[in-house]
C-alpha cells in the first residue's frame, strides 16, 4: 500500500483551519456561541496536531511552514475582530493584537522577497503572548456559550496582561527582525 499521499495529513490539517475561520465568525455574529467555542476548540487543536504529525514523521513541506502560521494569525485576528466589533472584546485591545499581528505578517513578506524564506522561530515571550491570547478568546467565547462562567474581574486582569504580553512581543518582534534584516549579506549587498 502506497502511504506517500499521508504526508500531505498536516497541511490538510491546516487548509481546514483556514476552512474554520469563517465559519467561527459567522458562528459569533449569528449569536451562536457554543457552535463558535467548539469550532475555535477543534482550530486550536488542530494547530497542535497538525506540528505534532508533521515534526513526528518528518512531513515538514514549505507550503506548511507558509501556510500554518497564516492560519494561525487568521483565526486569531478573525476571531478577535469579530468579538471586538461586536463589544465582546475591549476595542483597544482588539487593535493592539490586530496591529501587531498585521505588522509581522507584512514584515515576513518583504524580508521573503528581499533576503529569501526567513527561519521563523517564535521567541519563548511570542509563545507565551499566543498562547495567553488563546486562552483569553476561548475564554470570552466559553463566557458567551455559557454565561457567568467566569467572573468579571477575571476578564479585566486577563485583558490587562495579555495587553501588556502583546506589547512587549511586538516591540521585541520587531527589534529582531529588524537587526536580522540589517545584518543579513543578501540585504547589505542590494543597498
Amino acid at each position: 500500500m502506497d502511504t506517500s499521499c499521508l504526508r500531505y495529513i498536516p497541511n490538510g490539517i491546516t487548509v481546514l483551519r483556514l476552512i474554520l475561520v469563517l465559519p467561527i465568525a459567522f458562528s459569533i455574529v449569528e449569536k451562536n456561541y457554543i457552535a463558535a467555542f467548539l469550532l475555535f476548540a477543534i482550530s486550536g487543536f488542530s494547530d497542535g496536531l497538525d506540528g505534532f504529525i508533521a515534526r513526528r514523521y518528518g512531513w515538514v513541506s514549505a507550503f506548511g511552514k507558509l501556510i500554518d502560521p497564516l492560519a494561525d494569525k487568521l483565526m486569531m485576528m478573525t476571531t478577535t475582530l469579530t468579538l471586538g466589533l461586536l463589544g465582546h472584546f475591549p476595542v483597544m485591545l482588539m487593535v493592539l493584537i490586530i496591529v501587531k499581528d498585521l505588522t509581522i505578517l507584512s514584515g515576513v513578506f518583504p524580508y521573503t522577497t528581499l533576503a529569501g524564506f526567513p527561519k521563523i522561530q517564535p521567541n519563548f515571550l511570542g509563545k507565551c503572548t499566543t498562547a495567553a491570547q488563546i486562552f483569553l478568546l476561548v475564554s470570552v467565547l466559553l463566557n458567551l456559550a455559557f454565561p457567568g462562567t467566569l467572573p468579571e474581574p477575571f476578564f479585566i486582569v486577563f485583558f490587562w496582561i495579555v495587553a501588556i504580553m502583546t506589547s512587549f512581543d511586538g516591540a521585541i518582534y520587531l527589534w529582531i527582525w529588524t537587526l536580522r534584516l540589517v545584518d543579513d549579506p543578501r540585504w547589505k549587498d542590494s543597498t
